[in-house]
């Protein structure tokens, strides 16, 4: 019987060492928060005004620091909701930004959404510069009513290495915003 207490107790605490370790790796914060949207209504155009702020996180630091580019979408899909039916995308948008590390210039470049590029010698300033205000131009349709302006962020991982790419059960490489839905009947 002793036997048996004495491999109950190695079998607990491998489990609680199990599962605090799991909780650990499941707590890596890969959130990116958009704080604001300011959407303005011109006469052909709706222009955004995006607001977000981010850390990125130590892993993803760490593949940037090594030179692997880091690459970041900002997808923009305008909905026709209909009431006895599918919802109807009339149009997506993809707005790609991103850094890369060149070790042996020791210079980080960033890549906005226009497809500028901008060279720094300091990390904290390239993600700083990467993470900073957006201003997007999208076509404008004739009818806004019961249509829907759905905007979020996420990390490509189709420009990671394959190695990552493969690690599938890894979430610390799904990096991503909430998705955030505005009615442009308001607009």
């Amino acid at each position: 019987m002793c036997y048996f207490k004495k491999n109950n107790l190695h079998l607990f605490l491998f489990f609680i060492f199990t599962t605090n370790l799991s909780i650990t790796f499941a707590n890596i914060d890969n959130t990116i928060s958009i704080k604001q949207i300011k959407l303005e209504n011109n006469q052909e155009n709706i222009v955004i005004n995006l607001e977000q702020s981010s850390k990125l996180s130590p892993k993803i630091i760490e593949l940037l620091e090594r030179g692997i580019p880091i690459v970041f979408n900002l997808k923009i899909d305008l909905i026709k909701e209909k009431k006895y039916w599918f919802n109807k995308v009339i149009n997506h948008n993809n707005f790609v930004y991103q850094i890369k590390y060149y070790s042996l210039r020791k210079v980080f470049e960033v890549i906005d959404i226009n497809g500028n590029k901008k060279n720094f010698e300091d990390e904290q300033e390239a993600i700083k510069n990467l993470l900073s205000n957006k201003e997007i131009i999208i076509k404008k349709y004739r009818h806004l009513n019961n249509t829907k302006l759905k905007i979020w962020i996420e990390l490509d991982k189709k420009k990671l290495p394959k190695a990552i790419q493969a690690d599938v059960f890894n979430k610390s490489w799904d990096a991503g915003s909430n998705i955030i839905i505005y009615d442009m009947s308001k607009l």
